[in-house]
């Protein structure tokens, strides 16, 4: 019988390093030859170069089936069934099911599979087997990904806004003299307390040009997405949150679902590889944190009326239900018929709920002004008299209050790495003991698994553990951020955002009582980089 056939030919990316032996001419030689000795007609060759085997979406592979429904071939011929495919059960829908359905012939010339013949029990192995080597090659390629990005090395299509890729490799990102400063102006905008979308439209009304069009410029290219020729608030987000800005470089951010299914997903940002210090900051740490802080919790308070967000607006919780405070107007009328207005601060949660939630906490604006740029002042003033004594108190307060903690860190530390040594000695001494066959294979294997996974876990805990010690420990480097922060303060006349963000990482407000006949309330300013400071 003569058969219509069409030769399928395929090569991946992976399959390059392993030379000629699979190369497109090779495999076309190979198939043309078994054709020829077979006396039959070869109708069409396809070809998909460059393209994975656990992907049947291919152009070619499907424009052959198509020819396999209409009749146009009658026999499919490849070197080999990892040509074919690297998915079993897929591969099976086409050798068991489809092709049988169509009165196709499949034949895999170097495994001897021929669907004519009866007995094809090598098959299904076959296909587990080119099912091993792609999700090995998977892991392969992304543990040489995470590798590199452990390494610093920069992977990303293009660099962040801000700067430039650095065709040295090292440092991987270099400082754009344009478009940084435009950066470092967005983390000092958010700092002070501006929305991400008051923000772009500041941008949009300086006609500064948005990152996306700035990139397609650079390159000399016109910009495919024209709806994205202006700054919004979610590219203001994106900047703000990407730490690349502070010298580190985050990666492995997205992954596939599977070795099979090539669908991006986000990946947990426990997964996430993160190297530090990898190329010049565009922004300090403290402005970083300052904005990040901010970005947290959010610009709660009603803004007055040119737009501007309230003085103390994020920076309020109440003492009782941990709620931010919120900002309100209001006035009263003297005897004399003169109308007061007031600005003060209430609990969200009294606002919302009334009474059944919390109470009212109301404190006018201007009390936590006098109060806390006194305080502001009254440490400036000290810092400026002793700095050195100043510095000290606070170490000693900070540590007496982590001592505790950090004793109970090294402990468990400790113990996790005495046990991951175990864990290092039991797997070796199951390698041994697999080797002598002393233990059954698969009874090595299961024990091998739970082995390795506890391993994995407790690494991850122990470099947590490790890096909260690390903070613990910078004790002496954030009070000396924050004297730098505060010591030019001491004769400063009022507050504003700017100073308030800077300095201040909340204000705790407790509920006014009387004692004694004389009105008391308890307010508490937590500083940023040191807490409380008595």
């Amino acid at each position: 019988m003569t058969y219509q056939v069409g030769a399928y030919l395929r090569l991946s990316r992976d399959d390059e390093r392993d030379g000629e032996s699979l190369s497109i001419e090779n495999q076309r030689s190979i198939v043309i030859d078994y054709i020829t000795k077979k006396g039959w007609v070869l109708v069409d060759t396809y070809i998909d170069d460059g393209l994975t085997g656990t992907n049947f979406d291919r152009p070619q592979f499907q424009r052959m089936i198509d020819d396999v429904r209409n009749g146009r071939i009658t026999c499919v011929v490849v070197k080999d069934l990892s040509r074919f495919g690297r998915n079993y059960i897929q591969i099976g829908e086409y050798t068991d099911y489809l092709f049988p359905t169509l009165g196709c012939r499949f034949i895999a010339i170097n495994d001897g599979i021929d669907t004519l013949e009866k007995e094809n029990e090598l098959m299904p192995f076959k296909n587990l087997v080119n099912e091993w080597y792609s999700r090995d090659q998977s892991k392969k390629v992304k543990s040489a990904k995470i590798a590199r990005a452990k390494n610093g090395f920069f992977m990303g299509a293009y660099a962040p806004y801000g700067y430039i890729k650095n065709e040295q490799r090292q440092p991987p990102l270099l400082i754009d003299e344009y478009a940084a400063p435009i950066v470092r102006r967005i983390f000092e905008m958010r700092a002070i307390g501006m929305g991400y979308r008051t923000i772009a439209t500041q941008l949009n009304d300086e006609k500064i040009i948005p990152p996306r069009e700035y990139y397609y410029n650079s390159i000399g290219k016109p910009n495919p997405k024209k709806g994205l020729r202006s700054w919004s608030d979610v590219v203001v987000r994106e900047i703000l949150k990407n730490e690349a800005y502070i010298g580190n470089i985050v990666q492995m951010r997205k992954g596939t679902i599977s070795y099979k299914n090539k669908t991006q997903v986000n990946r947990p940002e426990e997964e996430w590889v993160r190297a530090e210090g990898t190329h010049e900051p565009i922004v300090s740490l403290v402005l970083w944190e300052t904005a990040r802080k901010l970005g947290d919790r959010g610009t709660v308070g009603k803004s007055n009326k040119d737009g501007e967000i309230s003085l103390f607006s994020g920076l309020l919780k109440c003492g009782d239900c941990g709620r931010s405070m919120k900002f309100v107007r209001d006035s009263n009328t003297r005897k004399d018929g003169h109308r007061n207005n007031h600005h003060a601060y209430i609990c969200c949660g009294y606002s919302q709920g009334g009474k059944a939630i919390c109470s009212p906490h109301r404190t006018l604006e201007s009390i936590f002004s006098d109060l806390i740029l006194g305080d502001i002042r009254e440490k400036a003033q000290m810092i400026s008299l002793d700095q050195d004594a100043v510095i000290a108190e606070i170490k000693r307060k900070k540590q007496a209050d982590t001592t505790t903690e950090q004793k109970a860190m090294e402990k468990k530390l400790q113990s996790l790495r005495h046990r991951l040594s175990e864990l290092e000695r039991l797997i070796s001494k199951l390698y041994e003991e697999m080797v002598l066959g002393d233990i059954p294979r698969e009874m090595v294997l299961d024990m091998m698994n739970k082995y390795k996974k506890e391993q994995q876990e407790k690494s991850i805990l122990a470099a947590q553990l490790a890096d909260q010690l690390t903070h613990s420990q910078e004790v002496e480097h954030d009070i000396r951020e924050w004297v730098s922060l505060i010591q030019g303060s001491k004769d400063i006349e009022r507050l504003d955002r700017e100073l308030l963000i800077k300095l201040v990482e909340k204000i705790v407000v407790g509920q006014k009582s009387m004692v004694d006949g004389v009105e008391r309330q308890e307010i508490t300013i937590i500083y940023n980089l040191v807490g409380r400071i008595d």
